[in-house]
């Protein structure tokens, strides 16, 4: 295959790690994206509010119809948050502890999504540094997707005569660090070398596959069920070869057939059924997205 083809048949099916910059909304970036690469379509991962900065997964052509599951359960951020009245580190500290585990938030008013109280999950909420003169503290948040950092800020200054983010920064989405994000002039400047100086190394360091980024338990099939399952056919006891990790029941699987990726699916079996149950019958995988490799 030819080497340039090769490589936008990559671009067409592959993660890049965008440093989103404050003042641009996500959606803004995942169209610069696409314009730059010039693919037939972009999408992102976890939407970040225009003044937020950090981690934005943008998913390039058919990685875009996995861009569901690679968001992640998790995200973590490094805001600022300003309190209206003087108050001391080890106040502020109390209070992280309070807003630290479930709690019940409400989206803001300048959200897209129904304003109907919903539970979230603050699995950590740390102090790193305090100016009691200025009432400016540096946090770092580890929370559920779908937290809104800047609503948990507000709430907080509820118990102690208000407070408001001040500045925020998100450093992680699941598994997904900031060492791996390239900022936008990376990405043009990568563009740029590969198009006009036939040099594609900068480009390729930034190309993920979706599925390295996919974390669930890998369900593997055999090469005979392969072209059923390929046409949407459900995957079936018999063509089940093994499973890797633990596997609950309704819960999503990656597909794979010897080393190569080819979709998500619901599982209808637990590790521990397969064991007992290997070589029998029933349905084994509900298929939810297939997904050609390259």
């Amino acid at each position: 295959m030819d080497l340039q083809k090769k490589l936008d048949d990559k671009l067409s099916n592959s993660i890049i790690i965008i440093n989103k910059p404050p003042g641009q909304s996500s959606h803004e970036i995942t169209t610069f994206v696409k314009k730059i690469t010039g693919v037939s379509r972009s999408g992102h991962a976890g939407t970040l509010d225009p003044e937020v900065s950090g981690v934005l997964p943008v998913a390039l052509g058919r990685a875009t119809k996995l861009i569901q599951y690679i968001a992640g359960k998790e995200k973590t951020y490094v805001g600022i948050i300003k309190f209206k009245k003087k108050i001391s580190k080890i106040e502020v500290e109390k209070l992280f502890k309070e807003f630290t585990g479930t709690i019940t938030q409400t989206p803001p008013k300048i959200s897209a999504v129904k304003k109907v109280a919903r539970k979230r999950t603050i699995y950590s909420l740390k102090l790193i540094e305090a100016d009691e003169q200025k009432k400016l503290f540096l946090f770092e948040a580890r929370v559920d997707a779908g937290t809104y950092i800047r609503t948990l800020c507000e709430d907080i200054g509820e118990k102690c005569g208000g407070a408001y983010m001040e500045e925020l920064r998100r450093i992680a989405v699941g598994k997904i660090g900031e060492k791996q994000t390239h900022t936008m002039q990376q990405l043009i400047d990568a563009m740029y070398f590969y198009k006009n100086k036939n040099d594609s190394a900068m480009l390729e360091s930034m190309l993920v596959k979706p599925e390295d980024l996919i974390d669930l338990p890998k369900v593997y099939i055999k090469e005979t069920a392969l072209k059923s399952v390929l046409t949407g056919a459900q995957i079936m006891m018999p063509a089940i070869e093994k499973l890797e990790g633990f596997v609950g029941i309704d819960e999503k699987v990656a597909i794979y057939c010897g080393d190569k990726f080819y979709g998500v699916g619901i599982s209808k079996i637990r590790t521990k059924d397969y064991k007992e149950k290997e070589g029998g019958h029933g349905l084994a995988i509900k298929l939810e997205r297939v997904h050609k490799p390259d």
